[in-house]
């Protein structure tokens, strides 16, 4: 796991991914806004179900882990 700043919560997988990487748009689950390419944001996925992995603004991400919940 990239990132020992990002918040974590418990069941999940988070990995930071960097504006130079990031070729795509993609939705936020968290706000329902796209992240657009070139914007770095944070990629979060239920432990070993990669292919449930959903890519989020780090804000957004922060909100949902004082939450406790994605």
């Amino acid at each position: 796991m990239s990132g020992l700043d990002l918040p974590q919560l418990d069941g999940y997988e988070v990995d930071r991914v960097p504006g130079f990487r990031a070729d795509k748009e993609y939705l936020c689950p968290g706000c329902g806004n796209p992240i657009p390419p070139g914007a770095g944001h944070v990629v979060v996925w239920p432990c070993e179900q990669v292919d449930l992995r959903r890519h989020w603004h780090q804000h957004c991400w922060r909100l949902a882990v004082r939450r406790g919940r994605p």
